[in-house]
Order: structure tokens, then C-alpha cells, then sequence
């Protein structure tokens, strides 16, 4: 049985670790909000960019692109494909990692060949200690991202799909559902669009499905030069829901982690206070039997 010293060294220990959790807590509660109000900033246009697109597949329906393919069939499998992997750049964090490590390795499994593109270090040391194709020149931590950074991510991509080292981009991320949930993981298709995931949004009553556009020089070449924006705005959302996801995810862990520590620092309290209140039983029966033992020799001597 562990003496009161060690319970009380241990009720120590664990309520420093509380202070710290609870911290961790309050850290990512106010990262995501942050996080939330950037992304929500940012919609306008990237909603804006999406509807120029949508626009120009409505009206050029014999548009031709490298960036465009109908024809690519996401059930097959096939082709070289480069992987955008958004983790975090450490753990403590719930499931968020595991998740998307597990949907990023069922894509691998429909790829010919593939290479990963990760954001956050804890996805970089996963890949890479597994032996996975991964792409060492490129370096991105998950530390606040930013436009910034979604402009450079899009540029290395492509630069490498506009040289042919790619058929297909894909993103793996998380998508922030709200409330106390750890998100979910899932993965879109960056490029080659599919005209489909555009063209069903119009309705009768919108405009644009009938409106007459011109462009200049022409619709492609318009296509192309907004496709970089597009894309620029599209990777933003997911580093921003993916940090969002694991803000979210972080505090859940930090809150159960929270009520384990109250839970166990009650009890070992208990166990503190029982043997202490043992002990002073204990103290006061000696010194009874003790007055007792003197009481009785005492008697004798007379």
C-alpha cells in the first residue's frame, strides 16, 4: 500500500498535468475560432471564383482543358496521382491523425503509382517511417495557415501536373463538422475538374444558365488563368476546416483528459484522507494502550 507521501506526491503530479491540459484547452478553443473567422472571411471569394467557373462550363460546352476530364472514372484504378495529406503538426489530438491517415492510405490503394505531398509533421514522420512515396522537397507546417501558404501549395502542384508528372491531385483533409465532434475525414479531387461537380448547381431560376458571356480571348484560355485562384481559395478551405477539426478534436481530448484528472484526483484524495485518518487512529490507540500500560504499572508498584 503507497504511503500518504507518495498519494500526496502523486496528487501533486497530477493536478500540474490538470493546469496544463486545461490550458491546452483554452488554447485551441480560441486558435479555432480564429481559424472559423478566417475561413469565413475568405468564402466570399473563393464562392465568388467558383461561380465564374460554373459559369464557363455552363456556357462552353465543348470546353477543352488540361485541367478539364469527364472521363476520369474515380472507381478505377489507375494512373499517377499526387496526394495533398493535411495533418497536424503534433498529436494529443484524439483520432484527428489516425483518420486521415487511414483515408489517405485507402487512396493510395486506387492509385499506379502516387506521391504525398504533407502538411504537418506528425503526417510527414507517419509516411515516412512507413516506407510511403513521399515528397521530401516539400516542407509545410500546419502552424496557422494562411493564403499565403495556400498560393505556394498550389503553385508546387501545378507546376508538376502542368508537366505531365501527374493524371490526377488529390486533397485528403478533414472537414469541420462544429459542435464537439473530431470532424470527418474525406478527399476531393483538385484537378482535372469534373464538369459535373459544377454544372448541377445552376437551376432554372438562376440567371447565368442562360445568360449570354463573351470572353477574352476565349473562354480556355479565361478558364486556365482562374483555375490558379480557384484553386488557391479551394486549398485554403481545407487547411483551414482541417485546423479548425483539430483545434475541435484537440479540446475534446483536453476536456476528457480534464474530467479523467478531477475523477482520479477525487479518489486519490479519498485514499490520501482514509490512510491519514488511519494513521491518527492508529496514533491515538498506542497512546491510549500506552497510558493504559503506565496506568496499570504504576497500580502495581503501589
Amino acid at each position: 500500500m503507497a504511503s500518504t507521501k507518495e498519494i500526496k506526491n502523486r496528487i501533486k503530479s497530477v493536478g500540474d498535468t490538470q493546469k496544463i491540459t486545461n490550458a491546452m484547452y483554452l488554447i485551441s478553443s480560441t486558435k479555432m475560432r480564429k481559424a472559423r473567422r478566417d475561413a469565413e472571411q475568405a468564402r466570399p471569394y473563393y464562392q465568388l471564383m467558383r461561380r465564374e467557373i460554373r459559369r464557363m462550363f455552363a456556357v462552353g460546352t465543348d470546353l477543352k482543358s488540361r485541367y478539364y476530364d469527364a472521363a476520369v472514372d474515380e472507381n478505377v484504378k489507375g494512373g499517377r496521382s499526387a496526394i495533398l495529406v493535411i495533418t497536424a503538426d503534433k498529436g494529443l489530438a484524439g483520432s484527428y491523425n489516425q483518420s486521415v491517415i487511414r483515408e489517405t492510405l485507402a487512396l493510395t490503394d486506387m492509385s499506379d503509382e502516387y506521391t504525398l505531398y504533407i502538411v504537418g509533421d506528425y503526417g510527414w514522420r507517419f509516411f515516412r517511417s512507413h516506407g510511403s512515396n513521399v515528397d521530401t522537397s516539400f516542407e509545410h507546417s500546419m502552424n496557422q495557415p494562411s493564403l499565403a501558404m495556400a498560393r505556394d501549395i498550389t503553385e508546387e502542384l501545378l507546376e508538376r501536373f502542368d508537366r505531365g508528372l501527374f493524371d490526377r491531385i488529390y486533397v485528403c483533409y478533414t472537414e469541420f463538422t462544429g459542435g464537439m465532434t473530431a470532424g470527418t475525414a474525406t478527399h476531393d479531387r483538385l484537378l482535372p475538374f469534373d464538369r459535373d461537380d459544377f454544372v448541377p448547381e445552376f437551376d432554372e431560376t438562376d440567371k447565368d444558365a442562360s445568360t449570354v458571356f463573351e470572353f477574352e480571348p476565349d473562354i480556355e484560355t479565361v478558364l486556365e488563368r482562374s483555375i490558379r485562384s480557384y484553386l488557391v481559395g479551394y486549398i485554403y478551405s481545407t487547411l483551414v476546416n482541417s485546423y479548425s477539426s483539430e483545434q475541435n478534436a484537440r479540446m475534446m481530448a483536453m476536456d476528457a483528459a480534464n474530467e479523467n484528472a478531477s475523477e482520479l484526483l477525487a479518489s486519490l484524495e479519498l485514499e490520501y484522507n482514509h490512510l491519514r485518518q488511519n494513521a491518527i487512529t492508529q496514533e491515538i490507540t498506542e497512546i491510549s494502550s500506552g497510558a493504559r500500560s503506565l496506568k496499570r504499572k504504576k497500580g502495581q508498584k503501589r
